[in-house]
């Protein structure tokens, strides 16, 4: 899992400050304890590019499919 996550953190890493705090943030706090469907919604959500991944997270943009619609859900959630 320590290799997952280090390529995950690396992927992570955006051209916008706001989504590498957002996706971090998910990534350390909840990405181990997610269901699978989740993680797979996450690794397909970091495929996107900046301007329409932070349309999705900020609700500008509907969410694709019900996974994503969970994770976009837990990484807007509460800590």
């Amino acid at each position: 899992m320590n290799a997952e996550l280090n390529r995950l953190r690396w992927r992570c890493q955006r051209g916008m400050l706001e989504l590498d705090h957002i996706l971090h943030g998910f990534l350390e706090r909840r990405y181990a304890t997610a269901p699978e469907p989740v993680r797979a919604a996450f690794a397909t959500l970091l495929e996107m590019e900046d301007a329409d991944l932070f349309d999705l997270v900020m609700g500008r943009r509907a969410p694709a499919t019900s996974e994503q619609a969970g994770l976009l859900a837990l990484i807007r959630g509460p800590y």
